[in-house]
């Protein structure tokens, strides 16, 4: 068994300062790393919420759009809490592409003016 003399311990406590900056210079950019990430995750969370709430362009990609979201700088908190209180796109009432007289419904038939 190895003992420690004074001139390896003195060795060791040598090199403790740089490798303590070299972990908190590590911790720092892991850190860094996840809380971009943990922002483009959020910003995905509400772009969806947009995308749910008929508040976006569904055609865009939803990568454009958390680009566009994370290049605002907006406070995602509170476009997130904003989105909360809005009501889902409850989107059932649309246009219909039927051509007149070709009606699905006696509804439909009576919106395109249909006599029949």
């Amino acid at each position: 068994m190895s003992s420690i003399d004074k001139n390896s311990a003195q060795e060791v406590l040598k090199q403790v300062p740089q490798t303590l900056r070299s972990l908190v210079e590590d911790n720092t950019k892991l850190a860094a790393a996840l809380q971009e990430y943990r922002k483009r995750e959020e910003a995905e969370e509400i772009v969806s919420m947009m995308d749910a709430r008929g508040f976006s362009d569904r055609t865009v990609p939803l990568k454009q759009k958390v680009a566009a979201l994370l290049a605002s700088k907006k406070d995602l908190n509170v476009v997130k809490e904003a989105l909360a209180l809005s009501p889902p796109d409850l989107s059932f009432a649309s246009i219909s592409d039927v051509p007149e007289g070709d009606a699905v419904s006696a509804f439909e038939n009576f919106l395109l003016g249909s006599n029949d």
